[in-house]
């Protein structure tokens, strides 16, 4: 059989022309997007505000019921009891790609978890924002592998216990969730926690993380009166 060499070499052009037409589509698209958002971020105001540590009008810290939540982020799905350190919680799973944790003592937020369409921001941050854009808003940070997720962190000034996370796809490092915590991160971090709170507080990182409550001393004995005897009874 006698090959076609003129037909082989027409299949191999076309596909080198196919090929680089894609890689000119794509670089065009990657400009595209870096120029939208260069022209988006001309309208925003840059760096963190207090509005940024809550998400869809619910605020870390803010006691809520559950007609809050689903006015904010959608029809109930689910909801159990959970635990994290330490302190019982009530997780609430909503519509909205939504996950909000309220401690059961206060009903207070301690943590509210928006992903994929659901993760929206302030200023247009939304699902697939690039890197470029959420740090112009948010402002310049390194990004970190938290839980082998690649995030941006943000911290509250006012209240160093909360923080925003914006977790970004490994690859194209695309806006795929985002995460309002006012828990620790880490275990190490939860060690030192204690020496940012109002120890007045209940919903303090101190009240979070230790699971700790008020605990009625009045019966106990104070000074000057007769100290109980180990022992059992005596005469």
């Amino acid at each position: 059989m006698k090959t076609n060499w003129r037909m082989i070499g027409g299949c191999f052009l076309g596909a080198l022309l196919l090929a680089c037409c894609a890689v000119t589509v794509s670089a065009s698209g990657v400009a595209s997007a870096k120029a939208a958002d260069a022209e988006a971020t001309e309208n925003v105001q840059k760096g963190l505000r207090a509005e940024d540590f809550a998400a869809q009008g619910i605020a870390l810290g803010q006691e809520v019921t559950e007609d809050d939540l689903t006015d904010a982020f959608g029809k109930l799905l689910y909801s159990d009891e959970v635990t994290r350190w330490g302190v019982p919680m009530q997780r609430y799973l909503l519509k909205n790609h939504a996950t909000v944790l309220v401690i059961q003592k206060t009903q207070r937020v301690a943590e509210i978890e928006l992903e994929k369409e659901g993760a929206i921001g302030r200023d247009g941050i939304k699902y697939g924002a690039t890197s470029y854009y959420i740090q112009n808003v948010y402002g310049k940070t390194k990004r970190v592998n938290l839980d082998g997720a690649a995030c941006f962190i943000y911290t509250n000034p006012e209240h160093p216990h909360q923080r925003l996370i914006c977790t970004v796809d490994h690859d194209e490092s695309s806006l795929i969730g985002m995460r309002w915590t006012a828990l620790p991160l880490t275990e190490d971090e939860a060690g030192g926690w204690t020496e940012l709170i109002d120890e007045d507080a209940d919903d303090t990182p101190k009240e979070i993380v230790m699971g700790q409550t008020v605990i009625d001393i009045s019966a106990l004995p104070k000074d000057g009166d007769d100290v109980p005897q180990l022992g059992g009874l005596t005469k």
